[in-house]
């Protein structure tokens, strides 16, 4: 029996596998990948020490995703890889642990709800806490079919880890007890349906009328983070990513450049200065154009003002940020990265623990915890409204849709994938861009040190791309949209909607349980 489990637990993980994105991208997989583990716990839920064993098999099922899906983060980092696949893999069993618990005396019907809609909770807490790591929401598995989910502008990503947990539970009850082909019917109507919805969107959404265009030349300088970026001449690297751009500066180009191009760190106040402001101010002046780039940056204060900040030798403290900055002829702004990787840019519960600081690997660059916007923020210049989103927060669809909120019309990712070399893990990152799309009918604009850099229609469609490890640049006429779409207005709601119905689910079954008292 514990053989036959085992193999079930298996066959979900390895089916998660299979149709994520770039591990397999088999996509309909996932459609009935929950149900043999759905199976177990079903087999499970009258045992004694049911649901220990319950959350052992869950635990190797979501472990075989974290590895299969994630394993590139090694290459960054075998301790921090360890880390995310051993403690990610317990949140994820843990959530499904407590549902199995909370709901085990319902029927079939209304445990595996119950199950379904903790997973869907944990994904929304995970998009919003101190060990937010939300790569493998269920609604990315869609990033490489944007033709099936143009209702994102309505749900987010949590949309489609709706669809994918009520699609499994139809066909988990239909093979259970309730052999009733209504489960068939719901489960082709699941199915049928929002694809139906997506392409009536696609075919009938509305077109603004003659958008203005912003020339937009996307550099993409192909620097080693290992072996040159923090090594060699920072003043350098610049002089060769503006060589890159000069042969395409027109006047009122938008040069985007990739996360921490600008590796002259500075404090911000004395950005004109700097080296690095004398080469790039030579060429804006000349062209005429904006830059819109990475930097490492400092900020100088009088007291400590946040858990990053550190003391100087002089009694002043310092804080170290992962920055956006947007150059012109005559002025400097600065944004900083609020949606910081953990273990490398940002320690969990440092604030409470300081002693945790010592821990933060040092990827290049400054490690540690880094400072933070309090909320994000878009860069407002006389050509345009930009969002600039670095790195990690573009796997964040609330945080790009509030940036959406104050006005944004261009989204701009700036990232360096080199870390993890020519693997999944690059390709990954850059289709999630589709994601973000969709749901704020943006055009997005990506640049990334290494590849893959590359323009997004607002269908989430890749208009163009520069492959990895290629040095060179990616030129595009970008229509400017304004506009909010159902989402950017409201963001992850659906997550409040399942949290309240697991609410009353839970309230339903202590009721149950009163009343056979």
């Amino acid at each position: 029996m514990l053989q036959s489990k085992l193999l079930l637990s298996v066959l979900t993980g390895v089916l998660l596998v299979i149709s994520f994105p770039f591990s397999g991208s088999f996509t309909p997989l996932v459609f009935v990948a929950w149900i043999p583990l759905w199976r177990i716990a079903l087999a499970l839920r009258e045992r004694k020490h049911g649901g220990l064993t319950f959350f052992g098999l869950a635990y190797l099922s979501v472990f075989i995703f974290n590895l299969g899906t994630t394993w590139w983060i090694w290459n960054s980092t075998a301790g921090g890889a360890i880390m995310a696949f051993v403690c990610n893999s317990l949140l994820m069993a843990g959530s499904l642990f407590l549902g199995f618990i909370a709901f085990r005396k319902l029927n079939s019907v209304w445990f595996i709800s119950g199950l379904s809609l903790s997973w869907i909770v944990f994904e929304f807490a995970h998009l919003n806490w101190e060990l937010s790591w939300p790569w493998l929401t269920m609604g990315n598995f869609f990033s490489v079919r944007p033709m099936w989910i143009q209702w994102y502008e309505y749900t987010g990503i949590l949309g489609g880890s709706i669809w994918v947990m009520a699609t499994n539970l139809c066909v988990v009850l239909f093979l259970e007890r309730y052999k009733s082909y209504r489960y068939v019917i719901s489960f082709v109507l699941l199915l049928i349906i929002p694809f139906c919805i997506s392409f009536g969107i696609e075919s009938f959404q509305k077109k603004s009328l003659k958008p203005r265009l912003k020339q937009t030349l996307i550099i993409q300088p192909n620097i080693d983070p290992y072996t040159e970026k923090f090594s060699s001449n920072p003043v350098a690297q610049l002089k060769l990513m503006v060589a890159l751009a000069k042969p395409y500066l027109v006047p009122g180009t938008l040069v985007l450049g990739p996360e921490t191009a600008l590796q002259e760190a500075f404090v911000e106040s004395n950005y004109f200065q700097t080296e690095s402001e004398e080469v790039l101010n030579r060429t804006i002046k000349q062209s005429q154009t904006q830059w819109l780039i990475g930097a490492s940056t400092f900020q100088v204060f009088s007291n400590k003002q946040t858990a990053a900040c550190q003391a100087l030798p002089n009694g002043l403290y310092y804080e170290s940020y992962n920055t956006a900055a947007c150059l012109t002829n005559d002025k400097a702004d600065f944004i900083h990265k609020s949606k910081l990787v953990l273990g490398v840019e940002k320690i969990p519960f440092s604030q409470w623990l300081p002693f945790l600081e010592e821990l933060s690997i040092n990827n290049g660059g400054t490690s540690g915890s880094l400072g933070t916007e309090p909320s994000p923020k878009i860069f407002r210049t006389k050509y345009g409204l930009y969002a600039p989103i670095i790195c990690y927060e573009s796997i964040y669809g609330a945080f790009v849709g509030e940036q959406c909120n104050q006005g944004a019309q261009l989204l701009c990712i700036i990232t360096n994938d080199g870390w993890w070399g020519n693997t999944p893990g690059h390709l990954q990152h850059n289709q999630f861009s589709a994601l973000r799309a969709i749901e704020t009918r943006k055009y997005v604009v990506r640049s990334a040190n290494t590849g893959i850099s590359s323009v997004w229609s607002p269908q989430g469609k890749c208009l163009k791309s520069l492959g990895y490890g290629k040095p060179g640049v990616v030129t595009a006429n970008i229509p400017m949209l304004s506009g909010r779409t159902f989402y950017v207005k409201y963001g992850d709601y659906l997550g409040w909607v399942c949290f309240i119905l697991l609410a009353l689910l839970f309230s339903v079954k202590i009721i149950r349980k009163k009343q056979g008292e």
